[in-house]
């Protein structure tokens, strides 16, 4: 579980950085295949692994192996996240992950987005 748990971590890192596999694969030295078997949980990484998926990325090894997200982040949302457990966090960043690709999909959902904004009483400019 916890291997599964750090492959999503990568996963969302990597698809934050708008990185596919092989992109990805090549900026830390290892194949495709080989991000695609972290990614589900089922490869283990090596120290120098995880310090260069740090570089690449810029995450914290304390991120990607605990799901903790560094004092020296944005302010903003470690505060709307604390008091949350590791697990909550991870739901709450692929909620953020899935609006912003939303918000940036040609032509989509703006609408929707919006409305759910103005029903939560968020005034945001989308």
């Amino acid at each position: 579980m916890v291997w599964a748990q750090i492959g999503a971590r990568i996963e969302g890192l990597r698809s934050g950085h708008h990185m596919s596999k092989a992109q990805f694969a090549k900026a830390i030295g290892v194949s495709g295949q080989y991000i695609g078997m972290v990614e589900k949980g089922k490869c283990h990484l090596s120290v120098n692994l995880v310090e260069k998926i740090c570089r690449s990325t810029g995450a914290s090894a304390d991120f990607i192996l605990f799901g903790n997200i560094e004092p020296g982040g944005d302010q903003l949302t470690i505060a709307a996240l604390s008091g949350l457990s590791n697990e909550q966090i991870e739901i709450a960043l692929d909620i953020i992950k899935k609006i912003a690709a939303l918000i940036n999909t040609e032509g989509g959902n703006e609408a929707l987005i919006r409305e759910v904004a103005y029903q939560s009483g968020v005034s945001a400019h989308i």
